[in-house]
């Protein structure tokens, strides 16, 4: 596929028929090749590239401290990627690898914007799929941080158990949603999934580890 027939099918998506769009969105942008496991670009980085599979898997993912990966999506053909440095900021949110081998078409975001200005359709469009895009990875963005302090919490109450596997908390809700690094209404939040899950019970200040 060369790159105009790439172009025709990423406008197809957003449903637009335009040979002026074409024109201009070839003229920022170009198509490139990703090997099996080859990274596209990484968490935390400075970029001014969004992407569309043209071709193959795009696997995207944060990592925590330790080194512990989280997918966050997986992006198929005819999906696009990191719409959020057209918007919104230069730095990667994720870290973007090819699970398989894939073709893509790399659009620079900023001279992209230009064209954007000059064609409302093609401006709202984007915006349409931009939006569920960001209304995604925000969910997913907060179950996995939300993970992370459940984690963090049962390893807490696990370290101030006794060997009744009960726990006192003698502290308010408010420092111990610090110690843990959380807000008071994310911790609530955390307690009452760990009771439905059947890992805890709690009577007052008392908490139980079931599991």
């Amino acid at each position: 596929m060369d790159k105009r027939e790439a172009i025709e099918l990423f406008l197809d998506t957003l449903d637009i028929k335009d040979d002026k769009l074409i024109n201009d969105i070839n003229a920022v942008s170009w198509l490139i090749n990703k090997q099996k496991k080859e990274i596209i670009f990484l968490e935390n980085t400075k970029g001014n590239s969004m992407f569309f599979v043209v071709k193959g898997l795009i696997k995207l993912f944060k990592t925590s401290e330790d080194g512990k990966e989280a997918i966050i999506n997986i992006v198929e053909k005819g999906e696009t990627f990191a719409e959020i440095v057209l918007f919104l900021q230069d730095t990667y949110p994720v870290s973007a690898e090819a699970i398989e081998d894939s073709l893509l078409l790399e659009i620079n975001s900023s001279k992209l914007f230009e064209k954007i200005k000059e064609n409302p359709e093609f401006a709202m469009k984007l915006l349409g799929v931009f939006a569920q895009k960001l209304n995604f990875m925000t969910k997913r963005i907060k179950e996995l941080s939300l993970d992370d302090a459940e984690e963090r919490l049962i390893s807490y109450l696990n370290n101030l158990k006794d060997e009744k596997n009960t726990v006192i908390l003698n502290i308010p809700k408010k420092e111990l949603a610090t110690a843990i690094g959380v807000s008071a209404e994310t911790l609530s939040r955390l307690f009452k999934k760990l009771k439905n899950k059947g890992i805890i019970s709690q009577n007052g200040k008392e908490i139980r580890l079931i599991k």
